[in-house]
């Protein structure tokens, strides 16, 4: 603990002793702060009606070649019982609002058919403009700024042993990301760096005063803290770099290696123009021979 702590602008005073909780049920609500962002998450009912269900527990779980979020849902949801039905989903992102936030909320509520849930859904729906004609895939949120198109990933099994009922339990829910979808402005913004949507974050489930509510918060402006130049290899931040690109092509670390002196304001363009290279050759991994073959061609060697 460092000295006059309570000088310090924490708003929060952190030197009194730590309390033990026990991790209960929803462990990251019950007995924790955990803010997280949120998916809505749209599905196909039984009758082909599209259906929505808000879910923080949505989290990316494989990164490079073949990407995935990881869905953590009650087994007896409607949303777990439309994708394992389908295997169809779309995860739509909104931003801060209120009301919306309200209408989320309800949307969330369990118990309720998909048709009572949906007659008070304050959202327009629009089909996706991949897979409009599909009648197993959901129709998308008007008001979403970013979508993320899946499918479930069946390789994926976890079943822990469980005491709980099996209907209350939670259902892990493996799904391969196809197509990230971004409004031409959002992902103007994503290019640009220059700003961020405002996303809402949650609190989740609370009931510890006896009142059973969701908690949001609005987060502020993003500001950005510069990636440290003076400890670790450069090439490895090349190596990072590179290889957010495009998941179908892959940079190996010698690559990355063979282009630390690539002034720093040209190595985006070199990188993609890489990558453009790399498609067009049907290349999916790029290596130090690679880089070394296009720079020759190009300097005309």
């Amino acid at each position: 603990m460092r000295p006059f702590s309570w000088l310090f602008r924490h708003r929060h005073r952190v030197d009194a002793p730590f309390v033990r909780r026990p991790p209960t049920g929803n462990f990251y609500q019950s007995a924790s702060f955990f803010p997280m962002p949120f998916a809505c998450v749209a599905t196909v009912d039984e009758h082909g009606k599209t259906s929505i269900g808000p879910y923080s527990l949505a989290f990316p779980f494989d990164l490079i070649e073949d990407p995935s979020v990881m869905l953590v849902a009650r087994a007896s949801s409607n949303t777990v019982a439309h994708i394992e039905r389908t295997g169809k989903a779309a995860l739509c992102f909104i931003e801060f609002d209120k009301e919306w936030l309200e209408a989320v909320v309800r949307l969330g509520y369990p118990g309720q058919t998909p048709e009572e849930k949906m007659a008070d859904n304050p959202f327009e729906l629009e089909p996706s403009p991949i897979r409009g004609d599909d009648p197993e895939f959901p129709r998308l949120m008007k008001d979403a700024f970013q979508v993320w198109e899946c499918t479930l990933d069946g390789s994926f099994v976890y079943q822990p042993a469980r005491e709980t009922d099996p209907g209350g339990v939670e259902r892990f829910l493996k799904l391969r990301v196809h197509d990230v979808l971004l409004r031409e402005n959002f992902n103007e913004m994503l290019e640009e760096e220059n700003d961020f949507p405002r996303m809402p974050i949650s609190y989740g489930f609370r009931h510890q005063t006896g009142e059973r509510r969701f908690f949001f918060a609005e987060h502020g402006k993003p500001f950005a803290v510069p990636v440290p130049t003076d400890i670790g290899p450069e090439h490895q931040t090349i190596h990072y770099q590179a290889n957010r690109i495009d998941p179908e092509v892959r940079f190996t670390e010698e690559a990355a290696m063979a282009l630390t002196s690539v002034p720093r304001p040209f190595l985006k363009i070199v990188l993609k123009a890489l990558v453009k290279e790399a498609k067009e050759k049907g290349v999916r991994q790029v290596d130090a021979a690679f880089v070394a073959a296009v720079d020759a061609r190009r300097r005309g060697v």
